[in-house]
């Protein structure tokens, strides 16, 4: 019996032994999909610029992206050695090392730190396009020869090989309004694949180096109280600005100017703002010394204020699976009725600051997949504080549409029991719902629909409940913040209009009931 026993713990210890023998990369990418593989390699790419749950390690024979199904790589920094194991998978033509957070056997760890990263692999534009280095840390340059007028993320260069795409991916914090057709581009990056497309993916801005042969342009600005802000789409020389000579206000006095947002922002405080007046900005450089040729830009109090401002998130997953709340998508619809109002409405793909929302009234985060940075939750509760409106459109629990173990009731419990209630992340359906309480929000409001979504739990006495479902759970609710207001509901289905990339699966709510009816009563409240 004893020599048995020894026997089979010998074969146990022999099978996992052989289990968790290191394979190479480039040996692993070669196995089918659903495979056990344990891989090692320096990392390239920390989570966060991609997602905080994926990565891209390599060794010395390939490169390879790993996938954290439903949880994140915590402490994994660029330059760690880690060891991983997981199963490959191709997701959209694109081969990941797949770990699961549930299957025990999955892992992974870190073995060294600080780890000198391997020199990109120095390929023509057109390689960008091999699939044989996917995966890979690779630099390539070129002239930028196109850039997507419906995507601006999407820039083709070519340095006389043929073209290849750099796509800028989300939380990279790369502002792509720098790239322009005709400058000369150089890249480092990983290199990746979309359905048939294979693409070149830079990690952030240290990543790119461009010509820089173009003076600074103005991306928006709004009037508040008694000053001007201006945002750039890069940061100007300080020394360029000079006070009533490069900007002047015509028929007002400029008391002072400030800079904001690491001088990509002006403040500029003004004794009184005329009902009507112009902004006129002369030979503004950047800091290769680019100058704007004279902008006058036209001013109306009313018009121009930020109290007729509204701005949706669009830098948190907004897009990830089936997901489409963007207002060139799903919520289209929604956008063009705040318009009809009067609104102007303009999106955000950067992280969020106070800077940034104080150039709006209203702050719309439709259903986000991707957990907001502890500075943007600062930035937000300041925001509402002071006097701003925040709409938040949640989702049913595990709506995880990226798999990062992040779903949208998670990631706003981050910070909305501040405002009194939370989000129970449970999975309503009912259409119509059954409790529609009277405010000003659901005046003249009879058929709402959920669904899949959640509801949410009360915690203080000053949230209303303005609609909730046969058993009384909450669905929608409003509250006061300082100065400000908020609104929450459960779904992001009933502002979905059915737009959006081709292979989402979206749900035409805006057309049902009055769910377009609500968003717009919702808007004209937070305006109010």
């Amino acid at each position: 019996m004893k020599k048995i026993l020894f026997t089979a713990l010998v074969l146990f210890l022999f099978v996992l032994s052989f289990s968790s023998a290191i394979t190479d990369i480039s040996s692993a990418k070669q196995l089918k999909d659903l495979q056990t593989v344990t891989v090692k390699g320096i990392v390239t790419v920390e989570p966060g610029p991609f997602d905080v749950n994926i990565i891209f390690l390599q060794d010395k024979t390939a490169g390879i992206n790993l996938y954290y199904r439903g949880g994140e790589f915590k402490d994994v920094k660029r330059g760690d050695l880690v060891e991983a194991r997981g199963y490959i998978w191709t997701h959209r033509n694109n081969t990941e090392l797949v770990l699961e957070s549930d299957n025990p056997s999955h892992y992974y760890k870190i073995l060294s730190h600080n780890n000198t990263l391997p020199n990109p692999l120095e390929i023509k534009t057109s390689e960008i396009n091999d699939e044989k280095y996917e995966g890979l840390y690779v630099k390539t340059k070129g002239k930028i020869v196109e850039i997507d007028k419906y995507d601006v993320r999407k820039i083709y260069i070519d340095d006389g090989s043929g073209k290849g795409m750099v796509f800028i991916r989300e939380n990279t914090g790369i502002n792509s309004s720098l790239f322009k057709v005709g400058i000369n581009m150089e890249v480092i990056g990983v290199l990746g694949q979309y359905m048939s497309i294979h693409e070149l993916w830079p990690r952030d801005m240290n990543d790119i180096l461009v010509d820089d042969v173009f003076p600074p342009e103005v991306k928006t600005y709004a009037l508040k109280e008694n000053s001007i802000l201006v945002q750039f789409n890069e940061l100007l020389n300080p020394k360029s600005v000079i006070m009533n000579k490069s900007v002047r206000i015509l028929k007002a006095n400029i008391k002072n100017i400030e800079f904001l947002r690491n001088n990509t922002m002006l403040k500029i405080d003004l004794e009184n703002i005329p009902e009507k007046s112009k902004l006129v900005l002369r030979a503004l450089s950047d800091k290769n010394e680019n100058k704007m040729a004279m902008k006058i830009i036209p001013l109306d109090k009313e018009k121009d204020s930020y109290k007729n401002r509204v701005l949706f998130d669009n830098n948190h997953g907004q897009t990830a699976g089936n997901a489409d709340w963007v207002i060139n998508g799903g919520y289209s619809d929604f956008a063009d009725a705040a318009k009809k109002i009067g609104l102007k409405v303009e999106e955000i793909k950067e992280d969020i600051d106070k800077d940034i929302l104080q150039m709006y009234k209203v702050f719309i985060i439709p259903e986000p997949n991707k957990p907001f940075k502890k500075e943007e939750i600062e930035a937000i509760l300041t925001f509402v504080k002071n006097g701003g409106s925040l709409f938040i459109i949640a989702d049913h629990g595990n709506s995880d549409r990226n798999g990062n173990g992040w779903d949208s009731p998670r990631i706003f419990n981050t910070f909305v029991e501040e405002f009194g209630f939370r989000f129970v992340g449970d999975d309503l359906e009912e259409a119509p719902l059954d409790h529609i309480y009277e405010h000003e929000i659901t005046k003249n409001i009879k058929r709402i629909g959920v669904w899949n979504g959640s509801s949410i739990k009360i915690l203080k006495d000053n949230v209303k409940v303005l609609i909730a479902n046969s058993e009384n759970k909450p669905y929608m609710v409003v509250t006061t913040y300082g100065n400000g207001k908020v609104v929450a509901i459960g779904d992001s289905s009933p502002f979905d209009d059915g737009t959006g990339d081709s292979g989402d699966l979206l749900h035409n709510g805006w057309q049902w009931g009055d769910d377009a009816q609500l968003a717009i009563n919702t808007i004209k409240y937070l305006v109010k």
